[in-house]
């Protein structure tokens, strides 16, 4: 394979909603606003993300806690931190999805092609140079640069731009759903250990209805809890699951797709704090945990990618 050199062409952009421009030094600029606006089951899919999501704080706000635990200082403090999880899931899923994944220019070329252009991999649906580790998403319709998958749920690819966020993402929702059955499981027990003292039923309501007004309410908010019970058991699985195989292919410096289509095998071992740091971000530090931009000693992936494109293939 050629050794690409780090110059390149940068015209235009398919897909973004504006152009990045090209900054004194060469390199080149984030756009502010990245949507995949093409998939109607994508954008179907994130409003059914977003709806479950405010579905669980309602539930556990509104019908587990404040009836369990009356307006307390226990009670306030397990909804701040549910909510701050929550919150948290929620801005991890809109930098993801509003979030360039690694696009590569669109009119991308070495700046020195050699002899043997043959020997340059190409893209032809791009009908233009592919860079290494750059795969096509027919749905983004570009070239991203390590893309893992396109994830519906997200509405846009997982690629090197964006995937600590994407992780971040399926690890806080399932650390939601997580908090959320370990709440409705002391419930239970509560419930269980206590079937009528006080006059209090076994899910913790008073059973006189002049109490707050809350005894009518109790079957609706019965169906609220089984209806959270079963979703944290379903996306806390699902996310679980895809936080492992994220993971996994930070740790083995190989992508999901990269593995499927067997193009691409780590030219040497890599410690896994390295592999980790090219995803979340150098240095080491608390923003791994929060959805900020990803940083290389206060460089953005852009300012980087000279060096990705112009990195020889590897297979």
């Amino acid at each position: 394979m050629v050794d690409c050199s780090s110059q390149f062409t940068l015209n235009r952009f398919a897909r973004p909603l504006r152009p990045r421009a090209l900054s004194g030094a060469g390199a080149m600029v984030e756009q502010t606003v990245w949507c995949v606006n093409n998939d109607p089951c994508g954008i179907c899919c994130v409003g059914v993300t977003y709806l479950l999501i405010c579905f669980a704080d309602f539930v556990v706000c509104t019908q587990l806690l404040v009836p369990w635990l009356g307006l307390t200082a226990n009670c306030c403090m397990l909804c701040v931190a549910f909510l701050a999880v929550s919150g948290l899931a929620l801005a991890s899923h809109m930098r993801t999805m509003l979030t360039d994944p690694g696009a590569v220019p669109a009119e991308y070329q070495p700046a020195n092609l050699l002899h043997d252009e043959g020997a340059l991999p190409m893209c032809s649906r791009c009908n233009g140079f592919k860079p290494p580790r750059a795969h096509h998403c027919s749905q983004c319709d570009r070239c991203i640069m390590k893309m893992d998958h396109h994830c519906p749920w997200v509405n846009n690819c997982v690629g090197a731009n964006n995937q600590k966020h994407f992780v971040l993402f399926v690890g806080y929702t399932a650390l939601m759903s997580g908090f959320a059955m370990a709440l409705l499981g002391c419930r239970m027990m509560y419930g269980m250990a206590e079937p009528m003292h006080g006059g209090r039923d076994r899910f913790g309501y008073t059973a006189s209805s002049s109490s707050a007004g809350r005894g009518a309410e109790q079957p609706a908010a019965v169906m609220y809890m089984l209806l959270l019970f079963f979703e944290s058991i379903l996306f806390g699985l699902f996310t679980s699951a895809m936080m492992c195989e994220q993971l996994a292919s930070i740790l083995g410096d190989q992508t999901g797709i990269e593995r499927l289509k067997n193009d691409y095998a780590p030219a040497e071992s890599k410690s896994a704090m390295r592999n980790l740091s090219e995803t979340f971000g150098r240095p080491v530090s608390l923003l791994w945990l929060l959805p900020t931009p990803v940083r290389f000693n206060g460089l953005t992936w852009w300012d980087m990618i000279p060096l990705e494109l112009a990195s020889p293939h590897e297979v």
